[in-house]
Protein backbone atom coordinates (compact mmCIF):
# COMPACT_ATOMS: atom_id res chain seq x y z
CA UNK A 1 0.00 0.00 0.00
CA UNK A 2 0.90 3.61 -0.49
CA UNK A 3 3.01 5.27 2.12
CA UNK A 4 3.81 8.82 2.43
CA UNK A 5 6.20 10.85 4.40
CA UNK A 6 4.04 12.69 6.90
CA UNK A 7 5.39 16.09 7.94
CA UNK A 8 3.58 16.06 11.13
CA UNK A 9 4.87 12.59 12.99
CA UNK A 10 8.37 12.84 10.72
CA UNK A 11 8.04 9.10 9.51
CA UNK A 12 6.87 7.35 6.71
CA UNK A 13 3.07 6.29 7.03
CA UNK A 14 0.81 3.85 5.04
CA UNK A 15 -2.36 5.44 3.48
CA UNK A 16 -4.91 2.77 4.92
CA UNK A 17 -8.01 2.81 2.77
CA UNK A 18 -11.48 3.80 4.35
CA UNK A 19 -14.05 1.92 2.28
CA UNK A 20 -15.02 5.70 1.09
CA UNK A 21 -12.98 8.01 -1.34
CA UNK A 22 -9.59 8.85 -0.17
CA UNK A 23 -10.46 12.84 0.96
CA UNK A 24 -7.54 15.36 -0.11
CA UNK A 25 -6.59 19.00 -0.06
CA UNK A 26 -4.04 20.63 -1.70
CA UNK A 27 -3.11 24.44 -1.21
CA UNK A 28 -3.54 25.81 -4.48
CA UNK A 29 -2.60 29.52 -5.93
CA UNK A 30 -2.73 33.12 -4.23
CA UNK A 31 -3.56 34.62 -7.88
CA UNK A 32 -1.55 37.99 -7.25
CA UNK A 33 0.87 37.08 -10.50
CA UNK A 34 1.64 34.85 -13.06
CA UNK A 35 2.42 30.87 -11.74
CA UNK A 36 5.87 30.20 -11.89
CA UNK A 37 7.78 26.72 -12.11
CA UNK A 38 7.38 26.18 -8.58
CA UNK A 39 3.45 26.06 -8.95
CA UNK A 40 3.78 23.61 -11.69
CA UNK A 41 6.27 21.22 -9.44
CA UNK A 42 3.54 21.57 -6.62
CA UNK A 43 0.85 21.46 -9.06
CA UNK A 44 2.45 18.06 -10.80
CA UNK A 45 3.95 16.17 -8.52
CA UNK A 46 0.30 15.88 -6.36
CA UNK A 47 -1.18 15.21 -10.19
CA UNK A 48 1.17 12.02 -9.80
CA UNK A 49 -0.07 11.19 -6.39
CA UNK A 50 -4.13 11.46 -7.25
CA UNK A 51 -3.81 9.69 -10.39
CA UNK A 52 -1.52 7.06 -8.54
CA UNK A 53 -4.50 6.54 -5.57
CA UNK A 54 -6.76 5.83 -8.30
CA UNK A 55 -4.77 3.33 -10.44
CA UNK A 56 -4.58 1.66 -6.93
CA UNK A 57 -8.32 1.07 -7.03
CA UNK A 58 -9.56 3.89 -4.62
CA UNK A 59 -12.11 6.57 -4.89
CA UNK A 60 -10.93 10.14 -4.54
CA UNK A 61 -12.47 13.22 -3.30
CA UNK A 62 -9.79 16.14 -4.38
CA UNK A 63 -10.07 19.70 -3.79
CA UNK A 64 -7.57 22.30 -4.82
CA UNK A 65 -8.42 26.10 -3.36
CA UNK A 66 -7.96 29.67 -5.05
CA UNK A 67 -7.28 32.91 -2.67
CA UNK A 68 -8.58 35.59 -4.66
CA UNK A 69 -8.41 38.21 -1.96
CA UNK A 70 -5.79 39.08 0.16
CA UNK A 71 -2.98 41.56 1.28
CA UNK A 72 -0.29 41.04 -2.00
CA UNK A 73 -3.56 41.08 -4.58
CA UNK A 74 -5.20 44.21 -3.30
CA UNK A 75 -1.11 45.61 -3.62
CA UNK A 76 -0.91 44.57 -7.08
CA UNK A 77 -4.19 45.69 -8.04
CA UNK A 78 -3.30 48.96 -7.10
CA UNK A 79 0.06 49.23 -8.66
CA UNK A 80 -2.01 47.64 -11.79
CA UNK A 81 -4.38 50.14 -11.84
CA UNK A 82 -7.35 47.60 -12.00
CA UNK A 83 -9.67 46.03 -9.47
CA UNK A 84 -8.71 42.85 -7.34
CA UNK A 85 -11.58 40.99 -8.87
CA UNK A 86 -10.26 41.67 -12.37
CA UNK A 87 -6.61 40.85 -11.36
CA UNK A 88 -7.60 37.82 -9.80
CA UNK A 89 -10.04 36.57 -12.44
CA UNK A 90 -6.85 37.00 -15.14
CA UNK A 91 -4.24 35.18 -12.88
CA UNK A 92 -6.63 32.27 -12.42
CA UNK A 93 -7.46 31.72 -15.60
CA UNK A 94 -3.55 31.78 -16.08
CA UNK A 95 -3.50 29.34 -13.61
CA UNK A 96 -6.04 26.77 -15.22
CA UNK A 97 -4.59 27.28 -18.61
CA UNK A 98 -1.36 26.36 -16.84
CA UNK A 99 -2.91 23.33 -15.32
CA UNK A 100 -4.29 22.16 -18.49
CA UNK A 101 -0.94 22.32 -20.61
CA UNK A 102 0.41 20.16 -17.98
CA UNK A 103 -2.29 17.96 -18.15
CA UNK A 104 -3.39 18.10 -13.98
CA UNK A 105 -6.55 16.41 -13.37
CA UNK A 106 -9.27 19.34 -12.84
CA UNK A 107 -9.97 19.03 -8.80
CA UNK A 108 -13.98 17.55 -8.06
CA UNK A 109 -13.99 21.35 -5.83
CA UNK A 110 -11.85 24.55 -6.77
CA UNK A 111 -13.16 26.97 -4.02
CA UNK A 112 -12.72 30.50 -3.87
CA UNK A 113 -11.81 32.65 -0.85
CA UNK A 114 -14.57 35.37 -2.04
CA UNK A 115 -17.18 32.73 -2.25
CA UNK A 116 -16.38 30.92 0.85
CA UNK A 117 -16.68 34.37 3.40
CA UNK A 118 -20.39 32.88 5.04
CA UNK A 119 -18.59 29.46 5.80
CA UNK A 120 -15.26 31.62 7.27
CA UNK A 121 -17.35 34.11 9.48
CA UNK A 122 -18.77 31.33 11.13
CA UNK A 123 -15.77 29.45 11.94
CA UNK A 124 -13.98 32.73 12.89
CA UNK A 125 -17.42 33.17 15.33
CA UNK A 126 -17.17 29.60 16.70
CA UNK A 127 -13.63 30.09 17.82
CA UNK A 128 -14.41 33.49 19.64
CA UNK A 129 -17.29 31.60 21.08
CA UNK A 130 -14.77 28.90 22.17
CA UNK A 131 -12.45 32.02 23.29
CA UNK A 132 -9.62 30.83 20.86
CA UNK A 133 -9.89 34.03 19.17
CA UNK A 134 -10.25 37.61 20.19
CA UNK A 135 -11.49 40.68 19.14
CA UNK A 136 -9.92 44.36 18.65
CA UNK A 137 -9.55 47.09 16.77
CA UNK A 138 -7.64 46.06 13.77
CA UNK A 139 -9.81 42.55 13.44
CA UNK A 140 -9.92 39.46 15.29
CA UNK A 141 -7.36 37.62 16.00
CA UNK A 142 -6.30 33.74 17.30
CA UNK A 143 -4.62 33.63 20.78
CA UNK A 144 -1.75 31.05 20.40
CA UNK A 145 -1.38 31.02 23.72
CA UNK A 146 -4.49 29.23 23.92
CA UNK A 147 -3.72 26.55 21.98
CA UNK A 148 -1.34 23.57 23.86
CA UNK A 149 0.01 21.88 20.55
CA UNK A 150 1.61 25.54 18.47
CA UNK A 151 4.24 24.81 16.59
CA UNK A 152 3.94 21.26 17.02
CA UNK A 153 3.72 20.73 12.91
CA UNK A 154 6.76 23.05 11.94
CA UNK A 155 8.95 22.27 15.18
CA UNK A 156 9.78 26.07 15.29
CA UNK A 157 10.42 27.99 18.40
CA UNK A 158 8.31 30.88 19.33
CA UNK A 159 11.74 33.16 19.12
CA UNK A 160 12.03 31.56 15.40
CA UNK A 161 7.93 32.54 15.17
CA UNK A 162 9.00 36.22 16.26
CA UNK A 163 11.99 36.19 14.24
CA UNK A 164 10.09 35.52 10.93
CA UNK A 165 9.07 38.01 8.15
CA UNK A 166 5.51 37.08 7.45
CA UNK A 167 4.09 37.70 11.54
CA UNK A 168 2.60 40.81 11.67
CA UNK A 169 3.00 42.72 14.88
CA UNK A 170 0.19 44.49 15.79
CA UNK A 171 0.23 46.99 18.79
CA UNK A 172 -2.92 45.94 21.02
CA UNK A 173 -2.42 41.97 20.00
CA UNK A 174 -2.30 40.38 23.23
CA UNK A 175 0.78 37.92 21.82
CA UNK A 176 3.02 38.88 19.29
CA UNK A 177 2.83 35.33 17.67
CA UNK A 178 -1.55 35.94 17.19
CA UNK A 179 -2.30 35.54 14.11
CA UNK A 180 -5.21 37.46 11.79
CA UNK A 181 -8.38 35.73 11.41
CA UNK A 182 -10.61 38.42 9.87
CA UNK A 183 -8.90 42.06 9.20
CA UNK A 184 -10.87 45.29 9.15
CA UNK A 185 -10.32 46.99 6.16
CA UNK A 186 -9.55 50.60 5.42
CA UNK A 187 -12.22 53.07 3.46
CA UNK A 188 -10.50 52.22 -0.19
CA UNK A 189 -9.91 48.22 0.48
CA UNK A 190 -12.57 45.54 -0.30
CA UNK A 191 -14.49 44.17 2.53
CA UNK A 192 -17.11 42.23 3.60
CA UNK A 193 -20.14 42.97 6.52
CA UNK A 194 -19.37 41.18 9.71
CA UNK A 195 -19.98 40.61 13.42
CA UNK A 196 -16.79 42.47 14.05
CA UNK A 197 -16.91 45.15 11.29
CA UNK A 198 -16.34 45.39 7.82
CA UNK A 199 -13.35 43.74 6.98
CA UNK A 200 -11.85 40.76 4.70
CA UNK A 201 -10.28 37.18 6.25
CA UNK A 202 -7.23 36.42 7.13
CA UNK A 203 -4.92 34.67 4.93
CA UNK A 204 -5.36 31.04 7.20
CA UNK A 205 -8.73 31.07 7.81
CA UNK A 206 -9.90 30.30 4.43
CA UNK A 207 -8.45 26.90 4.31
CA UNK A 208 -10.12 25.45 7.34
CA UNK A 209 -13.62 27.14 6.35
CA UNK A 210 -13.39 25.14 2.75
CA UNK A 211 -12.10 21.83 3.96
CA UNK A 212 -14.49 22.05 7.17
CA UNK A 213 -17.48 23.02 4.56
CA UNK A 214 -15.94 20.27 1.80
CA UNK A 215 -15.28 17.47 3.78
CA UNK A 216 -17.44 17.53 7.10
CA UNK A 217 -14.58 16.82 9.09
CA UNK A 218 -11.05 14.99 9.14
CA UNK A 219 -9.03 14.55 5.62
CA UNK A 220 -6.68 11.96 4.68
CA UNK A 221 -4.21 13.97 2.93
CA UNK A 222 -3.07 17.79 3.32
CA UNK A 223 -0.72 18.56 0.36
CA UNK A 224 1.01 22.05 -0.62
CA UNK A 225 4.66 23.32 -0.72
CA UNK A 226 6.88 23.16 2.04
CA UNK A 227 6.99 27.00 2.23
CA UNK A 228 3.40 26.72 3.44
CA UNK A 229 4.13 24.34 6.66
CA UNK A 230 4.79 27.92 8.63
CA UNK A 231 3.08 29.73 9.07
CA UNK A 232 -0.27 28.39 6.91
CA UNK A 233 -0.61 25.11 7.74
CA UNK A 234 0.41 25.49 11.48
CA UNK A 235 -1.79 27.97 11.93
CA UNK A 236 -4.83 25.86 9.92
CA UNK A 237 -3.93 22.87 12.47
CA UNK A 238 -4.75 25.44 15.31
CA UNK A 239 -7.54 26.73 14.03
CA UNK A 240 -9.53 23.59 13.25
CA UNK A 241 -7.81 21.82 15.64
CA UNK A 242 -9.54 24.30 18.10
CA UNK A 243 -12.81 24.33 16.70
CA UNK A 244 -13.48 20.99 15.98
CA UNK A 245 -11.98 19.60 19.17
CA UNK A 246 -9.87 16.51 17.12
CA UNK A 247 -6.91 16.50 14.44
CA UNK A 248 -8.76 17.18 11.07
CA UNK A 249 -5.25 15.68 8.80
CA UNK A 250 -4.09 12.20 8.66
CA UNK A 251 -1.06 12.85 6.59
CA UNK A 252 0.19 16.36 6.21
CA UNK A 253 2.55 16.23 2.81
CA UNK A 254 4.73 18.82 1.31
CA UNK A 255 6.82 19.01 -1.66
CA UNK A 256 10.29 20.71 -2.24
CA UNK A 257 10.55 24.12 -3.75
CA UNK A 258 12.81 24.67 -7.44
CA UNK A 259 16.10 25.84 -6.91
CA UNK A 260 18.21 27.75 -9.35
CA UNK A 261 21.77 27.59 -8.59
CA UNK A 262 20.93 26.38 -5.00
CA UNK A 263 19.36 29.33 -4.56
CA UNK A 264 15.60 28.66 -3.67
CA UNK A 265 13.18 30.41 -5.99
CA UNK A 266 12.07 33.46 -4.88
CA UNK A 267 10.83 37.12 -5.71
CA UNK A 268 12.87 38.40 -3.66
CA UNK A 269 16.30 36.50 -5.08
CA UNK A 270 15.06 38.06 -8.26
CA UNK A 271 15.00 34.49 -9.57
CA UNK A 272 11.26 33.65 -10.48
CA UNK A 273 10.27 31.40 -13.71
CA UNK A 274 7.15 32.35 -15.05
CA UNK A 275 5.48 28.73 -15.86
CA UNK A 276 4.45 29.78 -18.94
CA UNK A 277 7.29 30.75 -20.81
CA UNK A 278 8.35 26.73 -20.60
CA UNK A 279 5.24 25.29 -21.45
CA UNK A 280 5.39 27.15 -24.91
CA UNK A 281 9.16 26.56 -25.31
CA UNK A 282 8.69 22.70 -24.26
CA UNK A 283 5.13 21.49 -23.85
CA UNK A 284 3.41 20.02 -20.73
CA UNK A 285 5.21 16.85 -21.41
CA UNK A 286 8.72 17.44 -20.59
CA UNK A 287 7.78 19.75 -17.78
CA UNK A 288 6.02 16.42 -16.45
CA UNK A 289 9.17 14.32 -16.90
CA UNK A 290 11.15 16.98 -15.73
CA UNK A 291 9.27 16.65 -12.28
CA UNK A 292 9.13 13.14 -12.62
CA UNK A 293 12.63 12.80 -12.29
CA UNK A 294 12.71 14.02 -8.66
CA UNK A 295 12.45 13.26 -5.15
CA UNK A 296 9.10 15.51 -4.74
CA UNK A 297 9.90 16.10 -1.05
CA UNK A 298 13.67 17.04 -1.96
CA UNK A 299 14.47 20.39 -3.60
CA UNK A 300 14.73 20.13 -7.23
CA UNK A 301 17.33 21.92 -9.07
CA UNK A 302 16.06 23.84 -12.29
CA UNK A 303 18.10 24.90 -15.49
CA UNK A 304 17.52 24.89 -19.32
CA UNK A 305 20.52 22.15 -19.46
CA UNK A 306 18.45 19.84 -17.13
CA UNK A 307 15.62 21.04 -18.75
CA UNK A 308 17.23 19.88 -22.55
CA UNK A 309 18.31 16.33 -20.55
CA UNK A 310 14.42 15.77 -19.78
CA UNK A 311 13.33 16.53 -23.60
CA UNK A 312 16.04 14.58 -25.22
CA UNK A 313 15.17 11.18 -22.75
CA UNK A 314 10.91 12.35 -22.86
CA UNK A 315 11.42 12.06 -27.05
CA UNK A 316 13.55 8.58 -26.88
CA UNK A 317 10.85 6.75 -24.99
CA UNK A 318 8.37 8.46 -27.06
CA UNK A 319 10.21 6.88 -30.16
CA UNK A 320 10.29 3.48 -27.97
CA UNK A 321 7.07 3.34 -27.54
CA UNK A 322 5.78 4.97 -31.07
CA UNK A 323 2.69 2.88 -32.29
CA UNK A 324 2.50 0.81 -29.39
CA UNK A 325 -1.28 0.40 -27.52
CA UNK A 326 -1.22 1.20 -24.00
CA UNK A 327 -1.59 -2.27 -22.07
CA UNK A 328 -0.62 -3.87 -18.47
CA UNK A 329 1.19 -6.78 -19.89
CA UNK A 330 4.45 -7.04 -18.52
CA UNK A 331 3.92 -7.87 -14.96
CA UNK A 332 7.32 -7.32 -13.86
CA UNK A 333 7.37 -3.93 -14.84
CA UNK A 334 4.37 -3.15 -13.07
CA UNK A 335 5.54 -4.53 -10.10
CA UNK A 336 8.63 -1.91 -10.08
CA UNK A 337 5.99 0.83 -10.73
CA UNK A 338 3.98 0.21 -7.85
CA UNK A 339 6.58 -0.91 -5.68
CA UNK A 340 8.67 2.50 -6.35
CA UNK A 341 5.38 4.66 -5.91
CA UNK A 342 4.19 2.71 -2.89
CA UNK A 343 7.60 4.08 -1.05
CA UNK A 344 6.21 7.64 -1.04
CA UNK A 345 5.55 8.16 -4.85
CA UNK A 346 9.87 7.67 -5.43
CA UNK A 347 9.39 8.02 -9.34
CA UNK A 348 13.72 8.79 -9.59
CA UNK A 349 13.74 5.17 -8.34
CA UNK A 350 10.60 3.64 -11.34
CA UNK A 351 12.72 5.67 -13.87
CA UNK A 352 15.90 4.30 -13.23
CA UNK A 353 14.56 0.85 -13.01
CA UNK A 354 12.66 1.63 -15.87
CA UNK A 355 15.59 2.43 -17.88
CA UNK A 356 17.79 -0.93 -16.61
CA UNK A 357 14.57 -3.37 -17.48
CA UNK A 358 14.43 -1.75 -20.94
CA UNK A 359 18.33 -1.95 -21.34
CA UNK A 360 18.14 -5.61 -20.28
CA UNK A 361 15.49 -7.06 -22.59
CA UNK A 362 15.71 -4.32 -25.41
CA UNK A 363 16.93 -8.03 -27.55
CA UNK A 364 14.53 -10.34 -25.79
CA UNK A 365 11.87 -11.96 -28.36
CA UNK A 366 9.26 -10.20 -30.27
CA UNK A 367 6.65 -10.60 -27.57
CA UNK A 368 8.06 -9.71 -24.44
CA UNK A 369 9.39 -6.07 -26.02
CA UNK A 370 5.95 -5.53 -27.61
CA UNK A 371 4.53 -6.75 -24.24
CA UNK A 372 7.08 -4.01 -22.43
CA UNK A 373 6.34 -1.14 -24.27
CA UNK A 374 2.38 -1.50 -23.84
CA UNK A 375 3.60 -1.45 -20.49
CA UNK A 376 5.43 1.25 -20.09
CA UNK A 377 3.12 3.68 -22.32
CA UNK A 378 0.59 2.45 -20.16
CA UNK A 379 2.07 3.37 -16.23
CA UNK A 380 3.22 6.86 -18.23
CA UNK A 381 -0.67 7.45 -19.61
CA UNK A 382 -1.09 6.71 -15.76
CA UNK A 383 1.20 9.32 -14.56
CA UNK A 384 -0.73 11.74 -16.71
CA UNK A 385 1.78 11.97 -19.98
CA UNK A 386 -0.26 12.59 -23.15
CA UNK A 387 1.23 10.47 -26.59
CA UNK A 388 0.14 11.66 -29.76
CA UNK A 389 0.98 9.04 -32.27
CA UNK A 390 2.36 11.37 -34.77
CA UNK A 391 2.73 9.40 -38.33
CA UNK A 392 6.70 8.71 -38.63
CA UNK A 393 7.58 9.24 -42.55
CA UNK A 394 10.55 6.34 -43.41
CA UNK A 395 12.34 5.86 -46.69
CA UNK A 396 11.97 2.41 -45.59
CA UNK A 397 14.53 1.29 -48.65
CA UNK A 398 17.28 3.53 -47.27
CA UNK A 399 16.89 2.33 -43.98
CA UNK A 400 17.20 -0.91 -45.68
CA UNK A 401 19.99 0.03 -47.41
CA UNK A 402 22.00 1.46 -44.21
CA UNK A 403 20.87 -1.15 -42.01
CA UNK A 404 22.26 -3.93 -44.53
CA UNK A 405 25.65 -2.09 -44.67
CA UNK A 406 26.04 -3.86 -40.97
CA UNK A 407 24.01 -7.15 -42.30
CA UNK A 408 21.12 -6.32 -40.21
CA UNK A 409 17.69 -6.85 -41.76
CA UNK A 410 14.92 -4.76 -40.71
CA UNK A 411 12.24 -6.70 -38.68
CA UNK A 412 8.35 -6.27 -37.81
CA UNK A 413 9.32 -4.14 -34.76
CA UNK A 414 11.67 -1.69 -36.42
CA UNK A 415 13.14 -0.40 -33.00
CA UNK A 416 14.66 -3.66 -32.87
CA UNK A 417 16.84 -3.54 -35.88
CA UNK A 418 17.47 -0.05 -35.17
CA UNK A 419 18.34 -1.04 -31.18
CA UNK A 420 21.06 -3.81 -32.93
CA UNK A 421 22.37 -0.99 -34.90
CA UNK A 422 23.30 1.22 -32.39
CA UNK A 423 24.74 -1.82 -30.32
CA UNK A 424 27.18 -2.26 -33.13
CA UNK A 425 28.10 1.28 -33.58
CA UNK A 426 28.98 1.39 -29.52
CA UNK A 427 31.21 -1.34 -30.31
CA UNK A 428 33.14 0.83 -32.75
CA UNK A 429 32.71 3.55 -29.93
CA UNK A 430 34.33 1.17 -27.29
CA UNK A 431 36.94 0.41 -29.65
CA UNK A 432 37.64 3.87 -30.49
CA UNK A 433 37.04 3.88 -33.87
CA UNK A 434 35.20 7.24 -34.05
CA UNK A 435 34.85 8.02 -37.70
CA UNK A 436 32.93 5.01 -38.41
CA UNK A 437 30.56 5.34 -35.25
CA UNK A 438 29.79 8.95 -37.26
CA UNK A 439 29.49 7.64 -40.48
CA UNK A 440 27.08 5.31 -38.36
CA UNK A 441 25.30 8.40 -37.22
CA UNK A 442 25.54 10.51 -40.00
CA UNK A 443 23.44 7.83 -42.37
CA UNK A 444 20.84 7.26 -39.93
CA UNK A 445 20.16 10.90 -39.19
CA UNK A 446 19.35 10.73 -43.05
CA UNK A 447 16.41 8.87 -42.58
CA UNK A 448 15.08 10.94 -39.76
CA UNK A 449 16.77 9.41 -36.82
CA UNK A 450 18.82 10.65 -34.43
CA UNK A 451 21.43 9.10 -31.80
CA UNK A 452 22.40 10.70 -28.49
CA UNK A 453 25.19 9.89 -26.88
CA UNK A 454 24.98 9.41 -23.56
CA UNK A 455 21.39 9.38 -23.01
CA UNK A 456 19.33 6.67 -21.42
CA UNK A 457 17.12 5.77 -23.86
CA UNK A 458 20.10 5.96 -26.73
CA UNK A 459 17.86 7.93 -29.91
CA UNK A 460 14.84 9.30 -31.16
CA UNK A 461 13.06 9.70 -34.14
CA UNK A 462 13.63 13.67 -35.49
CA UNK A 463 9.85 14.62 -35.56
CA UNK A 464 9.58 13.22 -32.19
Amino acid sequence: MLKLYNTFTKTLETVESTGSAIKIYLCGPTVQSSPHIGHGRSAVVFDFMVRYIKFSGERVMFARNITDIDDKIIEKSIEENISYKELGERVTKEFKDSYDSLNCLTPDFEPKATETIDQMIELIDKLIEKEFAYIIKSGVYFDVSKYDSYLELSGRSFDEVLSGTRVNIEEDKKNPEDFALWKISKDDEPSWESPWGNGRPGWHIECSAMIHDIFKGEIDIHCGGNDLIFPHHENERAQSTSAFNHEFVKHWVHNGMINFSGKKMSKSEGNSKFLKEYIDNYGGNILRYFFLRANYRKPQEFSETLLEESKATFHNIESLIYGIEADLKDSNLEKIFIESMNDDLNTPKFLGEMFEYINKNKNGDQTQIINMKSTIKYLFEILGFVFEDKEQTIDTKLLETILNEQNIEIESDVNVSINKYIAIRNDYRNNKEFATADYMRDRLDEVGIVIEDGNESGWRWKNS
